[in-house]
C-alpha cells in the first residue's frame, strides 16, 4: 500500500509541475505605427494625469504629409523615456532609420528600425 500511495504521490507532482509549465496566453502586442521620418517628439503626462504620453510629429511610412499622434504609455515612465530616446535618435539622422511606436492598454513598444542604405 505505500507503494502505490508514493506511486499517486509522485504522479501528482508530475501533474501538478506540468500545469505550472504549461505556456499562459501572452499579452497582445500593442499595435505599432511606423514613421519615415520624425520632425518632433514630445513626452509628458497631461492634464490631471498620472500617465506618461508621448506626441510624435511626422511622416508615416506610405505617407507624404505630417502627422502628429499620441501614445499612452501609462504610470510607467521608463518606456515612455526609453521611446522618447529611439525617437530623437531618428530626428538627428532623418531617412537613416524609421521610427515605429505603438501602445494599448496593456502593453507599449517602439523600435528603431534602420534602413537599407
Amino acid at each position: 500500500m505505500t507503494h502505490r500511495r508514493f506511486s499517486h504521490l509522485v504522479l501528482g507532482l508530475l501533474l501538478g509541475s506540468l500545469s505550472l509549465a504549461a505556456p499562459r496566453p501572452a499579452a497582445a502586442a500593442a499595435p505599432t505605427v511606423t514613421f519615415d521620418t520624425v520632425d518632433a517628439v514630445e513626452i509628458n503626462n497631461g492634464t490631471n494625469s498620472t500617465a506618461t504620453f508621448i506626441v510624435v510629429t511626422g511622416i508615416l511610412a506610405g505617407a507624404s504629409t505630417p502627422t502628429t499622434m499620441s501614445f499612452t504609455f501609462g504610470t510607467t515612465t521608463a518606456i515612455g523615456l526609453h521611446c522618447e530616446r529611439l525617437a530623437m535618435i531618428a530626428i538627428a539622422k532623418p531617412g537613416k532609420y524609421q521610427f515605429a511606436i505603438g501602445s494599448n492598454s496593456s502593453s507599449a513598444a517602439c523600435r528603431l528600425i534602420l534602413r537599407t542604405p
